[in-house]
């Protein structure tokens, strides 16, 4: 097992240097993306961490299991800390969808609008695509976790009711909200939009992917 202990300055030593346990997935061709984005070759990076390039490369191509000592090495010349570099090394994964209309146990009459809405579901990560004819309204609190929304407007025109503020929704225009709050999209102009919903809970996320200015919306009056 391995264990770390702090020492006057904060910097953790490694008692036992042996490679990683892989209780998970890892993909150090991370390393490979940070490096590059730095705008270092492996040689700078190598001088930069202390270790060889061979060891270097070799942790990027996920040829060997590097020690926490390589791995403390790296991160220091990229100059994040371990443990950010061993989270995004972990479960990096890809997953695909096919956005499909919702089925019929999510009733019209509790949930308005969900025949409009097609939706791709990872787990509690949702995303909806809503093409909706002017006048048409969704709401559909069946849908909703403990969730942030964000909603983007790809055409048309909406009114996005949010615990009774409304917010005039254009062309490109984006917005992000409680999701556990109460709201309704109305459809001003036929169009269509797009809605994400994004778990409170960070470990949601990790557990799904591990992998600015501010635009204000006129709100109407």
């Amino acid at each position: 097992m391995l264990t770390s202990a702090a020492t006057s300055n904060n910097k953790p030593v490694f008692k036992n240097r042996e490679s990683i346990t892989m209780n998970s997935t890892y993909n150090f061709s991370v390393v490979r993306i940070l490096r590059r984005n730095q705008g270092l070759t492996l040689n700078e990076l190598a001088a930069r961490s202390g270790i060889t390039y061979a060891t270097l490369e070799n942790v990027e191509t996920n040829k060997a299991a590097p020690s926490l000592k390589t791995l403390d090495s790296i991160a220091g010349g990229l100059g994040i800390t371990t443990g950010k570099l061993i989270t995004m090394s972990e479960n990096q994964i890809v997953q695909r969808r096919k956005a499909e209309f919702v089925t019929d146990e999510y009733n019209e009459k509790t949930n308005p609008g969900a025949e409009n809405c097609r939706i791709a579901n990872f787990n509690n990560v949702k995303m909806f695509r809503v093409q909706a004819q002017k006048g048409d309204k969704v709401n559909v609190p069946q849908f909703h976790g403990n969730c942030n929304e964000m909603c983007y407007v790809y055409s048309g025109c909406i009114d996005l009711t949010v615990s009774g503020e409304t917010y005039r929704l254009n062309p490109d225009d984006c917005i992000l909200f409680d999701g556990v709050l109460d709201h309704t999209y109305e459809q001003i102009e036929t169009g269509e939009y797009a809605t994400v919903h994004i778990p409170k809970d960070v470990y949601s996320l990790k557990n799904l992917l591990v992998q600015a200015d501010e635009q204000e919306v006129d709100q109407v009056t």
